[in-house]
C-alpha cells in the first residue's frame, strides 16, 4: 500500500473541505443579518469617543438599543432628502434622527455600529435680549458679564465667539469695529442652548438711551445643517 498516495489525497481533502467552508459559513453570517431602522431623539453625543445614545420613538414590536457606536469611516450622515453628506460633529442633542444599523441575529445586547443616519433640521432658538452694563469681557476665554439692573450687583453671564461675534453701535445698525470696555452699555442678543447664554450680536448704546429691560424675539427660520 502506497502510504504516501494516501496522505497526499487525504491532505487535499482537508483542504478542499477548508477552502469551500470560508464560502459557506460567510454566507450563513450573511443571512443572519438584516438592516433595521429606529428612530428618536438623541438624548447624548460624543464623536471623539464614537458613543451616540438615542431617546427612541415608541416601539412595540421589539426592544431596540439605544446605545450605538459612531465612527466617521462606518457612519455615513445625511439629510432627510439623502441629498447632503453632513458630518457627525453636525448632529446636535435633542436633534431627531433615524439611525440604520445591521441586525445581527443572537447579538442584539451588542452597542451596534450606526450605518447610516438621516437628521432632521433643528428649529432655530428662541433669540432673546438683555440690556445693562458691561462689567467684564475677556476676548481669550470669550466670555462677559454684565449687570442688566444697575446698582443691585446681580451679573448676567454670557459666552461669544470673538471671530463671529456682531457689534454695532447704536443708531447705525451696521457692523463695526469697536474696543468694549467695562462701563459701557450695552445690548445683547443672545440664543440660550445647554444651560450657556451664546451671544450673537453687542450693540453700545449712548447712556442716555439704554432701557432696562429683557425681552424675548421668537424667530421663525429653521437651521440647514450643512
Amino acid at each position: 500500500m502506497n502510504t504516501n498516495y494516501y496522505s497526499r489525497v487525504l491532505i487535499a481533502v482537508v483542504a478542499a473541505l477548508l477552502v469551500t467552508s470560508v464560502p459557506l459559513a460567510a454566507s450563513d453570517k450573511a443571512e443572519n443579518v438584516k438592516v433595521v431602522q429606529v428612530s428618536g431623539k438623541i438624548a447624548e453625543i460624543d464623536v471623539k469617543l464614537g458613543k451616540l445614545q438615542l431617546e427612541l420613538d415608541a416601539s412595540k414590536d421589539r426592544k431596540d438599543p439605544i446605545r450605538y457606536n459612531i465612527n466617521k469611516n462606518d457612519t455615513r450622515v445625511v439629510d432627510p432628502r439623502d441629498e447632503k453628506f453632513l458630518k457627525l460633529e453636525d448632529l446636535r442633542v435633542g436633534q431627531h434622527v433615524k439611525l440604520e444599523f445591521n441586525y445581527v441575529q443572537g447579538e442584539l445586547g451588542i452597542e451596534p455600529v450606526a450605518q447610516k443616519i438621516i437628521a432632521e433640521s433643528m428649529p432655530e432658538p428662541i433669540i432673546q435680549e438683555a440690556s445693562g452694563e458691561l462689567k467684564s469681557i475677556d476676548a481669550q476665554s470669550g466670555t462677559f458679564t454684565i449687570e442688566e439692573k444697575p446698582g443691585t450687583g446681580n451679573l448676567s453671564y454670557f459666552v461669544y465667539e470673538p471671530k463671529d461675534i456682531i457689534v454695532m453701535q447704536s443708531p447705525s445698525m451696521e457692523p463695526v469695529r469697536l474696543v468694549l470696555k467695562p462701563g459701557d452699555l450695552v445690548k445683547v442678543e443672545f440664543v440660550v442652548k445647554s444651560g450657556n447664554r451664546y451671544a450673537r450680536s453687542i450693540t453700545l448704546y449712548p447712556a442716555s438711551s439704554i432701557t432696562e429691560s429683557t425681552t424675548t424675539v421668537t424667530t421663525t427660520s429653521t437651521t440647514v445643517i450643512q
